[in-house]
This record gives C-alpha cells, structure tokens and sequence, in this order.
C-alpha cells in the first residue's frame, strides 16, 4: 500500500530532485520518497541511524553492504 501523501506531499525542491532522478532511473525509488517527506521530523534521524548501523561497522566493506542490500532487494523483488 503505498500512501497518497507520498506522491504529492513534497516540496517543490524534493520535486525537482525527483524528476531528475526518474529522468535517469525510469522512476524514484520508494524509500527516497519515505526518507524526503517531512525530513525533519523522521528522515534525517532515521537516515542517521541506517548510516551508523551500516556504514560504522568495520566488519565489512561498503561494496560488501551495497552488495548484500542489492540481494536482498533482489530476494523481495523489489526494485534496488
């Protein structure tokens, strides 16, 4: 189910940063448009943790974590 605010509650910046994004991608991916929609009260905190969850371990690579969450994706059929 995908929500309603999430196709037209943006601001004209996150807009325009979507456009270009489909324009290179054929589409904007889900979780952009989580992450962008009132940034301030949950996606910068949540972007934040995601960085220190992912990127903060040293146990492995970024191209080994880029390379599990592409999987993954590919496990749940769902567009990386």
């Amino acid at each position: 189910m995908r929500l309603n605010i999430l196709e037209r509650g943006h601001r004209w910046t996150q807009k325009l940063v979507f456009k270009v994004v489909s324009w290179q991608m054929g589409h904007v991916p889900g979780p952009m448009k989580i992450l962008t929609y009132r940034r301030g009260f949950f996606g910068a905190a949540f972007t934040d943790c995601l960085q220190q969850g992912m990127r903060d371990g040293k146990h492995w690579t970024v191209g080994e974590l880029e390379l599990f969450a592409a999987f993954v994706s590919k496990l749940n059929q769902c567009e990386y």
